[in-house]
């Protein structure tokens, strides 16, 4: 059964909403109303009446609630981004995990919304109806382009020149950005002990990056707690370019703030975390970052390691020609920072032995297809790491880079890609 209700009509926005809940749907139309937003709405409750809709309403927004019998939100976010791709989809729903949340908003949502804080509902429509402003000013510049005269293709061509030369200032711009982003990479490494020699330390760093834009979102850092022990934190900003580039630069900022906190990395992704909701938390728009912090400490022997919805680093021996990931429990593993500011994040310590190899990587690694749409996993990963565990640290992370380009038959990564080695050249004799 469809339903309809008009609020002040000219000039209204038009919101498809799939919910199958009669209350529901008041209290969403009651905080429309709040917000003095003016909207024409039509409801739907299955997939049914949600398809007919589309064709008959043309809507500009669509609301849907993510738990519904039949067909639920998750399934009209996959419509409409086959379908609809132009229009902003808001999912709202009475109980939605992490993880879920994170995959809706990779999925394509423009935002989620819990039930019990429909106060959000306001700029979060604020945003969604910015992007239905852009795609209608897009329609309308390209139905102006396609009648335009003579003079106004001159004015085109003078405006072409102007952008041309405007770009050309922009490429600069980005040249230099690159190199700022790379003067963020660490290009040396500490040893242990502090101070000595690389060829003697007893941890050896070596690193793989290359972005797919002349900036991106990938980045790690290396720092030295004490003595005895290294951190290493690696992170993946959500999306790509200059957008992605300017939040690593602010996390990479945050690390060297809160760097005497790096020996814990359970507290460091905490406090990151904290920082980077509170600095987003007046905009409209989602930011979040996948990240990995680890503390090799060789007095002790161990590797203690928390973990920010990123993909779990495998542990390398050598002396065994083996490779697993490192261990711990999946629901211990945190949602990605920037998300949820009171997210909790957990220590995991495991053994380590000497010549052992730790390998921290972005998923750009693993996340690309061939030429037959075959996608290649974590699980290829390992088994195309245990088919190396005979090479040298630099070695092996260049002929498992090689050997993924080779599956994508020689295309092009995606993503950004960073992948770094922790190599435990030895350990003192007394070491746990």
């Amino acid at each position: 059964m469809l339903h309809t209700v008009m609020c002040v009509p000219l000039a209204s926005v038009r919101i498809l909403l799939l919910e199958d809940s009669d209350m529901d749907a008041l209290l969403i139309e009651e905080e429309l109303r709040r917000a003095d937003v003016r909207y024409s709405l039509r409801r739907a409750q299955t997939r049914v009446e949600f398809e007919a809709t589309l064709l008959e309403f043309h809507p500009q927004i669509v609301f849907a609630d993510y738990m519904l019998p039949t067909f639920d939100g998750a399934a009209a976010l996959s419509l409409m981004q086959k379908d609809y791709p132009e229009i902003p989809v808001i999912i709202i729903s009475g109980a939605v995990g992490e993880e879920t949340a994170v995959e809706l908003l990779k999925d394509g949502a423009t935002d989620f919304i819990l039930k019990s804080r429909l106060f959000r509902l306001e700029p979060a429509l604020r945003r969604a109806l910015r992007e239905v402003a852009e795609h209608e000013a897009l329609a309308d510049a390209q139905a102006a382009l396609s009648s335009c005269n003579m003079d106004l293709e001159k004015r085109v061509l003078d405006r072409t020149l102007e952008l041309s030369q405007k770009n050309a200032i922009m490429e600069d711009d980005l040249k230099m950005a690159h190199e700022l982003q790379l003067a963020l990479l660490p290009s040396r490494f500490p040893t242990i002990p502090r101070g000595c020699p690389l060829e003697k330390s007893a941890v050896r760093i070596c690193s793989h990056y290359r972005s797919t834009h002349l900036v991106g979102g990938d980045c790690f850092n290396v720092l030295q707690v004490s003595d005895s022990a290294l951190s290493v934190l690696i992170f993946d900003v959500m999306g790509h370019g200059v957008r992605a580039a300017l939040v690593t630069a602010m996390l990479r900022a945050l690390e060297e703030q809160l760097g005497e906190k790096a020996e814990d990395p359970a507290l460091l992704l905490t406090e990151m975390n904290k920082a980077l909701c509170h600095i987003f938390k007046g905009t409209d728009d989602v930011v979040f970052a996948s990240a990995c912090c680890l503390t090799v400490d060789v007095e002790r022997g161990t590797v203690t390691f928390a973990n920010a919805g990123h993909p779990t680093p495998f542990l390398v021996h050598h002396a065994l020609n083996s490779v697993e990931p490192l261990r711990s429990l999946a629901k211990d593993r945190g949602p990605a920072l920037g998300i949820f500011e009171e997210a909790a994040y957990t220590n995991h310590t495991q053994a380590l032995a000497t010549d052992d190899l730790i390998l921290l990587f972005t998923d750009g690694l693993f996340e690309v297809e061939n030429d037959k749409e075959e996608l290649f996993n974590e699980s290829l990963l390992l088994e195309t790491v245990a088919h190396h565990t005979d090479l040298e640290p630099e070695g092996l992370l260049h002929a498992v880079v090689a050997d993924v380009e080779r599956f994508t038959g020689g295309s092009a990564f995606s993503d950004d890609v960073c992948v770094v080695g922790v190599h435990i050249a030895h350990l003192p004799s007394n070491a746990a």
